[in-house]
C-alpha cells in the first residue's frame, strides 16, 4: 500500500517538475523573442506627430510628442506599466504639434538622450523644453549633419539633418529618421517639403523603405510623386487629426498613393497604427 502511495507521489512530483521546467523554458523563449522583436507604433495624437519605436534589447525611441499631453495616454497604452524609461527622444523640429507633448513626457519618464535639429535654438518653445531637459540632466544632442545608432547586428537607426543638404532654412525643415531592422524598414520625414525631398534625390536617387511616414501629415507641399517612387513603400502612414482645419491629408496625395498601389493607413481612421518585425 505504501509503495503505491510513494509511486503516485513520485509521479505527481515528476509531472509538477516537468511542468515547471516547461513553463520556465516558455518564459525564457518569450523574453528572448521580446528582446529581438521590433515594433513601431504610430501613435494617435490627433493633429500632430508621435511615433514609438520598440527596438531589440528592450530599447525605446520616441520620435516627436504631438500637440498636447495625449501622448502620455498613448505611451501608457503601448508600453508595459512598469516601463518608465525612454532611451532616446528624437525631435524632428520645433513646431507645437511635434513638441508640446514632449515637455510633460520628460517629466514623467526617465529619458536617456534627446536629439534635435541644429539651427532651431531660436524657438522659445524649444528653449523652454531644452531648459527642462537640462534640469533633468538629460543628454542633449544638437545634430548638425547625421548620426547612426546600432541596436543589434541587423538593426540600425539613421538620422539626417537637411542642413547638410544645403537646403535653405525653413521652419518645416525636419530631421529625417530611418530605422532599418531587417526585414522592417521605416522612413520618417517630419514636416519636410518638396525642397528637402528634391535635395535627398540629388544626393541619392533611391531611398527604399517598406513603410513611409507621410511628410507634414499628408500635405500636398510634400510627398512628391518622384519621392514616392524613390522610397517605393508598401504602406504610407498618415498621422492626422479628424476633420482638421488644414485639410490634411491632401486628396491629391491620397490619389497619388492609390495610383502607385501603396496601402494607406491613417491615425484619424484607425487610431494608433502598429507594425511588427523580428530579428
Amino acid at each position: 500500500m505504501k509503495t503505491g502511495l510513494i509511486k503516485k507521489a513520485l509521479v505527481k512530483y515528476l509531472v509538477f517538475g516537468l511542468l515547471v521546467i516547461l513553463l520556465t523554458v516558455l518564459y525564457f523563449i518569450s523574453i528572448r523573442n521580446k528582446l529581438n522583436r521590433v515594433e513601431i507604433d504610430f501613435l494617435d495624437v490627433g493633429q500632430g506627430d508621435a511615433s514609438l519605436l520598440k527596438l531589440p534589447n528592450n530599447k525605446t525611441v520616441l520620435i516627436d510628442g504631438g500637440p498636447d499631453n495625449l501622448v502620455l495616454r498613448r505611451l501608457g497604452e503601448n508600453l508595459p506599466f512598469y516601463q518608465r524609461k525612454i532611451d532616446l527622444i528624437i525631435l524632428s523640429h520645433f513646431h507645437d504639434d511635434h513638441l508640446i507633448g514632449l515637455v510633460e513626457t520628460i517629466r514623467r519618464y526617465e529619458v536617456g538622450s534627446i536629439i534635435y535639429t541644429r539651427g532651431a535654438e531660436s524657438s522659445w518653445l524649444l528653449q523652454m523644453f531644452l531648459e527642462e531637459a537640462k534640469r533633468r540632466k538629460i543628454n542633449l544632442i544638437s545634430l548638425k549633419n547625421e548620426a547612426s545608432i546600432k541596436y543589434s547586428k541587423n538593426c540600425l537607426l539613421k538620422i539626417l539633418n537637411p542642413l547638410m543638404l544645403e537646403v535653405k532654412a525653413d521652419s518645416n525643415n525636419s530631421l529625417i529618421t530611418k530605422i532599418e531592422c531587417s526585414p522592417l524598414s521605416v522612413l520618417f520625414t517630419g514636416d519636410n517639403n518638396y525642397k528637402v525631398e528634391e535635395a535627398l534625390l540629388k544626393v541619392r536617387p533611391v531611398w527604399p523603405a517598406k513603410i513611409l511616414k507621410a511628410s507634414h501629415h499628408g500635405s500636398k507641399s510634400a510627398n512628391s510623386e518622384s519621392f514616392l517612387r524613390s522610397v517605393d513603400p508598401n504602406i504610407l502612414i498618415i498621422s492626422v487629426g479628424a476633420n482638421n482645419r488644414f485639410g490634411h491629408p491632401s486628396a491629391e496625395i491620397l490619389e497619388r498613393a492609390n495610383r502607385s498601389g501603396i496601402k494607406i493607413k491613417r491615425t484619424d481612421f484607425s487610431g494608433t497604427v502598429e507594425v511588427y518585425g523580428a530579428q
